[in-house]
């Protein structure tokens, strides 16, 4: 399940808030280029095959300055600097709806009792 983790936002202060990168130029998909598209998905394609749990994926991502947020049940890509989103994580080519299904958690799963509960014996006070 999405972990809440993926919330955590850095806050930039000063003149590092004023900072753009490139990918934060392309905060909407109608304005990133063929070619801008493909070096993200190159950049960013190992992180999301790779990660066996959201935690692994949002490590490799803040590594290479991006960041992701559940917005209007689409999991989007954030630039990590100028906290501009950049599109979502189905245009990359890994689906919200995947990327839940692959990093779900698992659960316990109970076993029945062995033996009968009137053959147990009674609880002692």
């Amino acid at each position: 399940m999405y972990s809440k983790d993926f919330e955590r936002e850095t806050h930039t202060t000063g003149d590092a808030a004023m900072q753009q990168t490139a990918w934060s130029s392309a905060s909407d998909q109608d304005r990133m280029d063929t070619e801008m598209a493909i070096q993200l998905r190159i950049l960013l394609t190992p992180h999301f095959q790779d990660a066996t749990t959201w935690s692994e994926l949002r490590s490799g991502l803040q590594a290479k300055g991006f960041y992701m947020k559940r917005t209007k049940g689409h999991m989007h890509l954030f630039d990590a600097q100028s906290h501009v989103g950049i599109c979502t994580c189905a245009f990359l080519g890994f689906p919200y709806k995947d990327l839940e299904q692959r990093f779900k958690r698992v659960r316990p799963v109970r076993k029945a009792p062995t033996r009968p509960m009137a053959a147990a014996q009674p609880f002692q006070h």
